[in-house]
């Protein structure tokens, strides 16, 4: 398999002349064993090395190495609608994003402009966002479901020459640009076969059937350029818009694959299917699941927002061989009678990520459908917009840790008040990593940039974290989320974790609220299930003696209809506060 791997990487380099990069070029270890896993840096930092090793990539640009196997599977589907059942096989994937990066250099956008990709799930999304690159052009990525100020927001911000959207949101998204930017601005529209095309806008398809007749692009990018701008908030503050290279995109994939090595490349007999419910305008769709897979030939089938039946119908119609979730989605997994055993028969890994989810929720999946970690292996993992993003991924039955750090990314773990590097196992520190997955900075924010990079190119996460004897990682909150009661700190992520466990609890959110003796509380919003009727007492009898005594929720309980959420399922602690 790793063979397999590297000589496609090999065949890239020749094809483009491009070098193999090692990624830690300038820190190395003799070996993996735990003495030499923590090595000693020039300014006498900790730095806690990968067990897998160096990765190694081509410097190349992010299309160019999607692409790059293709010629060896043009017939095998690339992309499919789980909608409609539209298809592209790759052959016709790789053509297509060609032809849009011509045409979009035939209206007259230059290279390094920012283009808008404001759009749900759709094979044409995946597209775009490939042929706004090989036009040498940088993808900026909005939620499809902001309302127009926030749009106009992130297009004035990232200065966007022109926008890629579809019908279903097209007048939502036309409001926003004729409010922000000029007349002129290219419109292209998408039809998904919901809502109009507004006057005045380009049909996507154009793009694909004028670039046929057109030049090829005369590409003047390096491996170092810009080429996707996703917003983030990171660790404080409002979104900022998030500069990623062709390398740091290029590079993860290949540590990713390097660390986990369970993708292959298509044959005649078999090919990895993946149901991409997950939003390609957030970084885990987009370079943890929807490049990296169509680099390795797997088959994607989009589905624009998780919807139980359309998910489930998806299941029933295709034999899935990967899911990528995040924890609402396991906990719908579990939950839902709509999911059966057989939809799992082909399943080889689950990959959960974006927020945390409890070792107690894993172990219900796996024991209502009766099946076999070792063969269904069911990983979580940890990363960042700003590493392009995935720093660690997990291993074994460990479901409550985040894993190791992957291959080439280094870690530390810096104590919040003395400033000083961890290297002791159970201590808990702010962490802090660096590799060549990591951003540039963040778009004209040169103070937020220089607050989170440090000079020498560590990133500070904002997350608190430590590691076992076995240096398998775990989060236990956010810097700025952790609740502070009598000095003492307390994770919510532990306690939402434990009223899961609650036979009467959907969901729970569990923020801290201030408190004349203790400094603060900790204060739970709970969903129940359909037909139960839980008081407040009878959860707070059910979390005392299975936490201390200043963990207990003396902020009380309010029940709602839900909890708020980002896209990618991680809870809006600010919302409910």
């Amino acid at each position: 398999m790793a063979t397999h791997i590297f000589c496609g990487i090999q065949r890239l380099s020749r094809v483009l002349d491009a070098g193999i990069r090692p990624l830690n070029s300038t820190l190395r270890r003799a070996s993996t064993s735990k003495q030499t896993r923590i090595v000693t840096g020039s300014n006498n930092e900790k730095i806690i090395m990968s067990s897998c090793g160096d990765a190694s990539y081509p410097e190349t640009l992010i299309h160019e190495f999607v692409w790059n196997n293709s010629e060896n599977y043009p017939n095998h589907i690339a992309l499919e609608c789980g909608i409609n059942g539209k298809k592209y096989t790759f052959a016709q994937a790789k053509d297509a994003t060609s032809y849009i990066g011509r045409s979009l250099r035939n209206m007259g956008l230059k290279t390094g402009d920012v283009i808008a990709l404001v759009a749900p799930n759709f094979p044409d999304t995946i597209l775009s966002c490939l042929g706004i690159s090989s036009g040498g052009f940088i993808v900026t990525t909005i939620n499809p479901m902001y309302t127009a100020e926030e749009m106009m927001i992130q297009l004035l911000r990232a200065n966007a020459k022109a926008i890629i959207t579809s019908t279903s949101i097209a007048s939502t998204v036309f409001a926003a640009k004729r409010a922000c930017l000029s007349h002129e601005t290219p419109f292209i529209v998408i039809d998904d076969k919901i809502g109009s095309m507004p006057d005045g806008s380009i049909p996507f398809s154009d793009l694909i059937t004028r670039g046929k007749s057109l030049p090829p692009v005369n590409l003047n990018r390096t491996c170092d350029d810009i080429v996707a701008l996703p917003f983030s908030s990171g660790t404080t503050g409002l979104p900022k818009g998030v500069m990623l290279r062709h390398r740091n995109l290029v590079s993860n994939i290949m540590m990713v694959q390097t660390s986990i090595d369970v993708f292959q490349f298509p044959t005649s007999t078999f090919q990895d299917v993946i149901p991409a419910v997950l939003p390609f305008f957030h970084i885990y769709g987009m370079n943890a699941l929807m490049l990296p897979r169509l680099s390795f030939g797997a088959k994607i089938i989009t589905i624009p927002k998780f919807v139980p039946e359309t998910f489930i119908d998806v299941l029933d119609k295709n034999k899935v061989t990967a899911l990528f979730c995040v924890p609402p989605i396991i906990l719908f997994l579990t939950a839902s009678p709509l999911v059966k055993k057989q939809h799992f028969h082909h399943v080889h890994l689950i990959l959960c990520g974006a927020a945390p989810l409890a070792e107690t929720d894993v172990d219900r999946f796996y024991e209502k459908y009766n099946i076999d970690s070792q063969i269904c292996e069911f990983r979580q993992g940890y990363g960042l917009t700003e590493t392009s993003p995935v720093d660690f991924i997990g291993t074994g039955r460990k479901y409550s840790s985040i894993g190791q750090n992957i291959a080439s990314c280094q870690v530390r773990l810096v104590d919040v008040m003395t400033k000083k590097d961890i290297s002791t196992s159970g201590q808990t520190g702010e962490l802090w990593v660096k590799g060549p997955h990591v951003m540039k900075g963040y778009l004209n924010d040169e103070d937020a940039t220089k607050n989170t990079l440090t000079q020498d190119g560590w990133l500070k996460t904002g997350d608190i974290a430590y590691f076992d004897e076995d240096f398998d990682f775990y989060i236990t909150d956010r810097l700025k989320e952790l609740i502070k009661v009598k000095g003492f700190q307390v994770p919510p992520a532990e306690l939402e974790a434990l009223l899961r466990m609650h036979p009467d609890v959907e969901e729970a959110a569990v923020i801290g609220i201030p408190h004349e003796r203790y400094g603060e509380v900790p204060k739970a919003f709970i969903v129940v299930k359909e037909n139960k009727k839980p008081t407040e007492d009878d959860i707070k009898d059910f979390i005392k003696g299975k936490v201390s005594e200043y963990k207990q929720l003396r902020g009380g309980i309010t029940f709602v209809d839900n909890i708020p959420k980002n896209p990618s399922g991680k809870i809006l602690r600010a919302k409910m506060k």
